[in-house]
């Protein structure tokens, strides 16, 4: 018995050699990483930054584009089934508090403490506020800020700098006609270049129900006249949302869409921006996001006669001047329910450097780097990297709540009733109020 354990040895010698060996061979091969984010121009080009990743990692990087109108049921859908379809996860900003307090994302302050690529100093402390941080003042971050964005103004500078049209709008408004600062000058301009007879309208603004459109484009009048979406001390929608300045806001947004073109209070991204590109509109309100696709002369039209600004504000009852607009844009995180966390993990330090963020912005994306936000570069990246500071300087957001797809879906549905005609921008807020005051109480 004794001159058989030398040979049983060196078998099962053999056999962890073997399974050692094949073991590592499978790390050797290549993985594969899946992002989600809604289709558009930027989410393809995080698909070529990513092409060199794979060549310096062999970790190849698929990006799930969905629709927007289906980009938030989507992860949603996949978080509730505890899947693993994806790795890491682009959500918009106000989705924040719905999918880290279910557990849906890996904490990455340990990743950010041990890592020696990424720094919590290396974020504009409000980015990491914004798109990274829950709860609110806790310091723990479910993610990195990808894309920030705001909502701001583009216009036709050949429009508003032409001589003869200056000349005009003052014999009648009596001022300068100039990138608009109050909200009254810009229903002005655009009053003054409503001319469907030459195909021309003064303005072009998101009026859909899909998704959060309407009311993001509402928003920015909201605040800056004075109302509030509630009081997040006390909880309270109704004497907010439906307050005097806020009914007042809301009777001023309703008529900017008698100067848009045609079926306006049913457009979108894709519409605002058709209109935009192919010289339809004077002005428009849009993402900063889309500014890049302005922008391009391959894909606008008058591309090279386009202004961008921050948006205008207005005084409130109070006297007050206020000057908001709605924040956007997007954070990275990293699926909990992935089998590649750690594999996921490197390719967000890769991603955030300082040279790979630079390709970042000048591929048209927002980055939350101080170094390079704070660098002379920067501002001459884009035609509209200069102002885009000044509206990020400006922000509010939706509530930051669980309960935000419940809030999001009434408020959509009574600010579209109210700009259609179908309900008095008075009742519609009220009822807004109401419903949302319910939803609100009943999660307390």
């Amino acid at each position: 018995m004794a001159s058989r354990q030398p040979i049983i040895f060196i078998l099962l010698l053999i056999i962890i050699v073997i399974t050692l060996s094949k073991a590592h061979a499978g790390d050797q091969k290549p993985k594969e990483l899946t992002i989600i984010w809604h289709s558009g121009d930027l989410s393809e080009y995080l698909i070529e930054i990513s092409k060199q990743y794979t060549k310096q990692t062999g970790v190849k990087i698929n990006v799930e584009l969905v629709p927007w109108d289906k980009w938030h049921d989507t992860i949603a859908s996949e978080f509730d089934s505890k899947g693993s379809r994806f790795d890491l996860v682009v959500f918009d900003s106000q989705s924040m508090s719905e999918f880290a307090s279910e557990g849906n994302f890996v904490l990455l302050n340990p990743y950010i403490e041990k890592s020696k690529k990424v720094k919590f100093t290396d974020y504009d402390p409000e980015a990491l506020r914004e798109y990274a941080e829950y709860p609110e003042g806790s310091g723990k971050l479910y993610a990195l800020p990808l894309n920030q964005d705001a909502m701001g103004l583009v216009y036709r500078k050949d429009l508003l700098e032409d001589p003869e049209e200056k000349k005009a709008f003052k014999v009648k408004y009596g001022y300068e006609l100039t990138v608009p600062e109050t909200y009254e000058q810009l229903k002005d301009i655009a009053e003054f270049f409503n001319r469907p007879v030459k195909n021309l309208y003064g303005i072009a603004l998101y009026g859909s129900r899909d998704y959060d459109a309407v009311t993001t484009a509402f928003n920015n009048v909201l605040w800056s006249f004075g109302g509030e979406l509630w009081d997040p001390r006390t909880r309270r929608a109704e004497g907010f949302i439906n307050s005097s300045a806020s009914v007042a806001a809301l009777e001023y947004f309703k008529e900017l869409f008698k100067y848009a073109p045609p079926g306006a209070t049913g457009w979108y991204y894709d519409e605002v921006n058709n209109a935009i590109n192919n010289g339809r509109v004077a002005m428009g309100i849009n993402w900063y996001y889309f500014f890049n696709a302005n922008s391009n002369p391959k894909i606008s039209k008058y591309a090279d006669k386009l202004g961008f600004a921050p948006l205008p504000g207005e005084k409130g009852p109070d006297g007050k001047f206020r000057q908001y607009n709605s924040l956007g844009g997007q954070g990275i995180s990293i699926s909990k329910f992935s089998k590649h966390v750690d594999e996921a993990w490197r390719f967000l330090e890769w991603f955030v450097s300082n040279e790979n963020q630079w390709e970042w912005v000048k591929g048209g994306g927002q980055t939350g780097r101080v170094d390079i936000l704070r660098s002379p570069s920067y501002a001459n990246a884009t035609p509209y990297n200069s102002v885009f500071p000044v509206s990020m300087s400006r922000v509010k957001d939706y509530w930051h709540l669980v309960e935000y797809p419940q809030l999001l879906d009434i408020y959509q549905k009574y600010v579209n009733l109210a700009i259609t005609g179908a309900m008095s921008p008075k009742e519609a807020l009220d009822n807004v109020a109401k419903e949302q005051q319910a939803v609100l109480d009943k999660a307390s």
